[in-house]
């Protein structure tokens, strides 16, 4: 956890995975004790549960043997002689149009209705909804924008990714001063959809504040991604869509997908602020299962009438 390298979120998030993925398994062994066979047996029991919680356990502990290593405290790395892990098929999944107008009406009416019991609500999911719909990004990305990243008087009106919200165990929730990545920072043009609901956040805001941030709490601190999370489940559950695996994230691939389809994935790779289309294809765009007649037209040349 000194590595000077990694965000401190990055730490705090593989210190929480030492304690709940790792420890209850390893923390009766000494560091020599963790042989292949055991960890083979860890793994195993790990993957049985789900691949991502077996990929992440192996990563915290490999790097722990990894750095018992380099200090001599043993002679090898016992995970590197494990048995490789092979993930699972995986087909990036948009949303359909159908979904996305029962989350956007559900939004809209999410704690509206008339003699409703304790506060209404603000409508700043449902205005985070439509900015990550249309810019597709993430939702730490939407709760980092600030006045000064909007330029609504531009051709087209555009936003500049420039930051990220984080939660630290110890310091709460803050404007991290960089993207996810360093390919993340990106100027996006945005849809007139999307530059309406800007337009209105900014004029809550105080014109001479450039680095209030667009979104924010009832005392003006940034809004934790999980509350912004949990409010997005309700109203997934008013949709009728719940137990779908549909969350926040979701808006990226539909963007991904679409971008793809109309514009080609390097389109979409930019706009998602992707280094390459790769990441893009396997995780993001969902293929275009469309039978297109072009293939076939090209095709015929193979036997011209006789």
């Amino acid at each position: 956890m000194l590595d000077v390298d990694r965000a401190q979120g990055t730490k705090d998030t593989y210190r929480r995975e030492l304690r709940v993925l790792v420890l209850p398994y390893f923390e009766n062994f000494a560091i020599r004790e963790v042989t292949v066979g055991r960890i083979e047996l860890f793994l195993r029991q790990q993957r049985v549960q789900s691949y991502t919680r077996a990929k992440h356990s192996r990563t915290i502990l490999g790097m722990i043997l990894a750095f018992a290593t380099r200090r001599e405290i043993i002679p090898r790395n016992p995970m590197k002689e494990t048995s490789r892990m092979k993930s699972p098929p995986h087909t990036p999944k948009a949303l359909t149009s159908d979904q996305i107008a029962a989350i956007r009406v559900a939004a809209r009416e999410w704690r509206t209705e008339d003699g409703r019991m304790g506060p209404r609500s603000d409508g700043q999911v449902r205005d985070i909804i439509e900015v990550m719909l249309g810019t597709a990004t993430r939702i730490g990305e939407v709760l980092a924008i600030r006045q000064c990243d909007v330029d609504l008087d531009a051709d087209p009106p555009r936003v500049s990714i420039s930051g990220t919200l984080v939660v630290h165990n110890r310091a709460g929730v803050h404007r991290q001063e960089h993207p996810k990545t360093h390919e993340s920072n990106r100027v996006i043009g945005m849809p007139p959809f999307a530059v309406e609901v800007i337009r209105q956040r900014l004029a809550l805001l105080d014109p001479e504040d450039a680095e209030h941030l667009i979104f924010y709490s009832r005392v003006g601190t940034p809004l934790a991604p999980y509350n912004v999370r949990r409010t997005f489940r309700e109203i997934l559950r008013n949709a009728g869509l719940e137990g779908l695996n549909i969350t926040p994230h979701s808006f990226r691939r539909t963007g991904a997908t679409l971008l793809a389809n109309e514009l080609g994935m390097q389109a979409a790779a930019d706009m998602l602020g992707h280094t390459s289309t790769s990441t893009t294809k396997a995780h993001y765009a969902e293929p275009d299962r469309t039978v297109k007649s072009g293939p076939a037209e090209v095709m015929q040349r193979l036997a011209p009438p006789i």
